[in-house]
């Protein structure tokens, strides 16, 4: 009885050229992951979001914004409108944008709210008016959500002292502290 090798009808190139494009597919495999990953929620990270107004006699100011606070930093930042309405109608004194900075604290106030917190966050800005001409302030964002135990003791909105003025929330804010911002 005759022994006989198996052998395959493959060449050693078409063998070859199949193994580079199995390699290459797995080469990008931690790429693909990558991609289709979920972001993971950073637990070191909250997001702010404002919208609200403010006022002193008869000077107003809007901001509206958002951003990312870490341990000491606070990134972001948003838009702003300073006016006055002294004669009924309302006068523009400056308007641009404004940044975040440096982050004085931040206090949660009660349990959470799903990912959501109540919380007061004090952090440095400047408001960068259309002249270009950086001034320094100072922000506390007050963030209030339902339930007991989630008042922060102040109005929902924020409070901001610019050039030895303060501006409190008047009407209605619209703030959110986010838990675990995507890193």
């Amino acid at each position: 009885m005759e022994k006989r090798r198996l052998t395959s009808r493959t060449s050693r190139r078409e063998f070859l050229k199949k193994a580079g494009i199995g390699s290459a597919a797995l080469a990008a495999l931690p790429a693909l992951g990558e991609l289709l990953a979920t972001p993971v929620l950073a637990s070191d990270r909250i997001s702010f979001n404002l919208v609200a107004a403010g006022g002193m006699g008869t000077e107003r100011v809007i901001l509206a914004g958002d951003g990312l606070m870490t341990n000491s930093e606070a990134t972001g930042g948003g838009t702003f409108i300073h006016f006055d309405v002294s004669t009924g109608v309302p006068v523009v004194i400056a308007t641009g944008v404004w940044k975040a900075g440096r982050l004085h604290s931040f206090n949660t106030v009660g349990t959470p709210l799903g990912l959501g917190t109540s919380g007061i966050a004090d952090m440095d800005i400047d408001l960068i008016p259309a002249n270009n001409q950086r001034v320094g302030a100072r922000l506390k964002i007050y963030c209030d959500l339902p339930g007991p135990g989630r008042f922060t003791g102040g109005a929902e909105g924020f409070v901001l002292t610019v050039d030895g003025k303060t501006f409190t929330q008047i009407g209605v804010g619209a703030t959110l502290f986010t838990i675990g911002a995507p890193s």
